[in-house]
This record gives C-alpha cells, sequence and structure tokens, in this order.
C-alpha cells in the first residue's frame, strides 16, 4: 500500500478535528452576529439578510439532528413522558419570549393580542415540528448504536 506525504496519525487526525471544530463554531457565532447586525443595527429589511439567517438555521438543524443520529446516545423510547412534554414546553416559552422581545424590545413594534396569540401558535407549530424531526433523528441513531452493539 502507498503512503503520500501527508501521513495523519490519530493525534494529528484529532488535532484536525478540533481545529474544524473550532473553526466551525468561529464561522457560525461570526454569521449570528453578522445577521444580527444587519437587523438591528442597520435596520435592513428581512430581504437583504434572510440568505445568512436561512443558513443559520439550517446549519443549527443539521448540526443537532447529526449528533443525535450519530451519537445515539439520547434514546427517546426511555425517556419519560413528562420530561419530554417539559421539554418541548420549555422550548417554545423560550422561542415565544424571543420572538416577543424581538418584536417589542428590538424593533419597537405595538404588539396587539391577536398578533401575540398568532405569533404563539407559530413558535407552537415550529417547535413541535423541530421536535418531531428531532426526536426521530435521535431514536434512529438509538437504535443504530444498539444494532452496533449487537
Amino acid at each position: 500500500m502507498k503512503k503520500g506525504p501527508f501521513r495523519l496519525d490519530e493525534r494529528d487526525l484529532d488535532i484536525l478535528r478540533r481545529i474544524c471544530t473550532t473553526m466551525y463554531i468561529i464561522t457560525m457565532y461570526a454569521l449570528m452576529g453578522v445577521q444580527l447586525y444587519r437587523q438591528f443595527v442597520l435596520h435592513q429589511a428581512i430581504e437583504e439578510h434572510e440568505d445568512i439567517a436561512v443558513i443559520i438555521a439550517f446549519n443549527v438543524i443539521v448540526f443537532l439532528g447529526s449528533l443525535l443520529y450519530f451519537s445515539g446516545g439520547v434514546a427517546p423510547q426511555k425517556m419519560k413522558l413528562r420530561w419530554i412534554m417539559a421539554g418541548y414546553a420549555g422550548f417554545v416559552l423560550l422561542g415565544f419570549a424571543f420572538t416577543a422581545f424581538k418584536y417589542r424590545i428590538l424593533l419597537g413594534q405595538e404588539l396587539g393580542l391577536t398578533q401575540v396569540v398568532d405569533y404563539f401558535f407559530t413558535v407552537v407549530k415550529v417547535s413541535g415540528l423541530l421536535a418531531l424531526v428531532l426526536g426521530l433523528l435521535a431514536y434512529l441513531g438509538s437504535r443504530r448504536v444498539e444494532k452496533q452493539i449487537e
């Protein structure tokens, strides 16, 4: 077997992984900072920075899904239903609080009761969809690890 000039042993691969992880985290925070700066400091229209927001959201969702699937450490079938519901409720409340804070404080908009209710149900639907997708990936990941162990 021919070996090239770049031979990476386990230590080198570990260093490479650490560098890639650090650069990924720096890049994601930089994208988030740029997006927030453009939205709240420069007051640009959403169309001018929506592409960055979509990249961030897609990247975070894929990252979490991949982590749940490939680690296999979270087994939803072994969790108590009340813990799952409490986590979902916390996720919804955090999302709703951020949404209300964004529109009321950061954008300075007056919120009527109908808008608040609409925002709440939008957060409930999006959070439910994310919870289902991430829960399915966690389940499939735990099944994959169980099969590997057998």
